[in-house]
């Protein structure tokens, strides 16, 4: 007889099976958690909104039950017993309700001057905002109502403020909060609302009285004011406003995006040197068979006389700032069966140490025995650093040459100068002191810090002149390669350069330029009064600096003159020109 039997395989489940069914299961779970999460969020944020519209229908159901001269605000206009903004907790929600009452003139008598009764305050709108934060973000909600009163309107002693705002373009500026304060109405006003789509706010209805403070901004944009009439202040521009019963008072405000000047003070380029008298070997980076003593490097005597040749390098001369190379200096004494040979050397990224080439300085490879050696045409591109190298030979045991000092000249600059003071001052005005001359509505004081830079934030659009107590700092502007005044548009991050000198008593900065305001560089500027004359050519910024003069005004009888001229354009002369410490004019060439 023969069994047969079979074999069932029974197949376990693999790991990757496991992981792919819990992130399948983890997915599932996961969504029905957001979801959940989401009915939440929703049914809380629906929630407070229930909670706000209550809130908001509670005030105005309390002002539809007030009778028509009862409905106002605390400070408002109308006035009246509501407050214009509180805060409220509902069920664990903390709302902020704003209430704002005003007067409105109806077009169907006539607006303004031409109402038909001269009554421009002819019913009240009465709007009520509630505020609340939900996820992050500010809710609102929002009713209005209008409340008419029994019979005709009647108004005595009101008249109409209407306010406009708009940019530096005059295009009129919606949503710009406007301030009204007067605290000598009883009672006194204080109300806030915001321009409409056209930039204007009106009030019909406000009480007539002087003393109309405004205050207009919008979050990013600058602020514009009236003030008051103070002893610092006696003409204030503008001034406060007045209302006159039965007539409308117009004002109108600008503003526009802030924008920030940085000033940054530097000294001009200088020369610099780097000098090596051998007293010490401390400037040596390497030698071979030198030695330093006695103020000279020579080739080093080991007992049995001089070895035929030796080397010395200089530390390498790296000028922070460089702006230009100079010349090799070196003062030596060569005897008879003696030499050295001098090589520029920089260092290379790959190669280290490598002599410069004979393209960017003739005859280095062969080596340099007079003094000096030309270095102005080296690139500080390419050759930020050098290194000086002698080389020193001797076919007579018993002599050496000697290098008794060596230096490097260079020019650096223009190097950021710290800690300097400066005053910034626009050229828009808010009135005049008792002498007649302008209070400027930007006058800061400022310093430009360890850096050398001072970035002012949020400086309006204007036009603005940067100044430097020459007494208080040592110092004076020698050149400012951005024009002054600094025009300053909307939103605009400018910059200015200034580049200082030492201060003297009296000095003048004079800056030329072409009937489009474009700065003329090579114009010769001659200064010049009885016996004194000095010339000076324009940078390329189109200025000259005068410094260490005597003063001379037009009062004193003793003024200067001033001549420019340049190719191309016609000869300027400027006669009567006043020098009185810190000086500056502006010359204007035609062609």
């Amino acid at each position: 007889m023969t069994l047969h039997t079979s074999a069932q395989k029974v197949r376990g489940a693999s790991l990757i099976d496991v992981l792919v069914g819990i992130s399948l299961m983890l997915i599932v779970f996961l969504g029905i958690f957001g979801a959940f999460q989401l009915a939440i969020e929703l049914v809380t944020s629906n929630k407070a909104k229930t909670g706000a519209l209550a809130l908001a229908n509670e005030r105005l159901e309390y002002i539809r039950a007030l009778s028509y001269g009862d409905v106002g605000t605390v400070g408002g206009i109308p006035s009246g017993a509501l407050v214009q903004e509180e805060e409220i907790l509902l069920n664990q929600t903390t709302y902020t309700r704003r209430t704002f009452v005003q007067y409105v003139d109806a077009p169907e008598d006539g607006e303004g001057t031409a109402d038909e009764n001269g009554i421009t305050a002819d019913y009240k709108k009465a709007k009520v905002e509630v505020l609340w934060e939900s996820r992050g973000s500010l809710r609102l909600v929002s009713l209005v109502t209008t409340i008419v009163p029994a019979g005709i309107e009647t108004l005595d002693g009101g008249g109409t403020l209407a306010l406009t705002v708009f940019d530096a373009l005059g295009v009129p500026i919606p949503s710009a909060e406007v301030t009204i304060v007067n605290n000598e109405t009883d009672p006194v006003i204080d109300v806030s609302t915001f321009t409409n789509t056209d930039g204007k706010v009106f009030f019909p209805g406000s009480p007539e009285a002087a003393s109309y403070e405004i205050f207009v901004t919008k979050n990013g944009m600058s602020t514009a004011k009236t003030y008051s009439a103070t002893p610092e202040n006696p003409n204030p521009s503008p001034g406060h406003l007045t209302v006159l019963e039965g007539q409308t008072t117009s004002a109108s405000f600008a503003i526009d995006t802030f924008g920030t000047i940085t000033v940054r003070t530097w000294e001009p380029i200088g020369e610099g040197v780097w000098q090596d008298t051998f007293d010490t070997s401390s400037k040596i980076s390497q030698s071979y068979t030198v030695v330093v003593a006695d103020g000279a490097l020579t080739l080093l005597d080991s007992g049995s006389g001089y070895p035929s040749e030796g080397s010395v390098y200089s530390l390498d001369i790296s000028p922070l700032y460089l702006a230009g190379w100079g010349e090799a200096r070196f003062a030596d004494e060569t005897p008879q069966s003696t030499d050295i040979l001098y090589r520029l050397y920089y260092i290379d990224s790959e190669s280290g140490v490598t002599a410069v080439p004979d393209g960017a300085l003739p005859g280095n490879a062969s080596g340099f025995t007079t003094s000096p050696i030309d270095l102005s045409h080296l690139s500080v591109e390419e050759y930020p650093s050098l290194e000086l190298v002698g080389f020193l030979t001797s076919s007579d045991a018993s002599s050496t040459p000697e290098i008794l000092d060596w230096e490097i000249t260079y020019s650096v600059g223009p190097t950021p100068l710290p800690n300097i003071d400066f005053s910034l001052t626009g050229s828009k005005t808010i009135g005049a002191d008792g002498s007649g001359s302008p209070i400027y509505k930007t006058a800061t004081a400022h310093a430009t810090g360890p850096t050398g830079s001072e970035t002012v934030e949020s400086v309006e659009w204007d036009s603005y002149t940067v100044d430097i107590d020459g007494i208080a700092t040592g110092y004076d502007i020698a050149e400012s390669c951005t024009p002054q005044p600094l025009s300053l548009e909307p939103g605009e991050n400018a910059s200015i350069d200034l580049y200082l000198q030492a201060d003297s008593d009296h000095s003048l900065l004079v800056d030329v330029t072409d009937s489009e305001g474009a700065l003329l560089p090579q114009a010769t500027v001659e200064l010049s009064r009885n016996l004194f004359s000095e010339s000076e050519t324009t940078s390329a910024c189109g200025q000259v600096f005068f410094s260490d003069l005597s003063e001379g005004t037009v009062a004193s009888g003793n003024p200067y003159t001033l001549t420019v001229t340049l190719t191309g354009y016609q000869q300027e002369v400027i006669s009567s020109v006043d020098i009185s410490g810190a000086s500056r004019i502006s010359v204007s060439l035609s062609q």
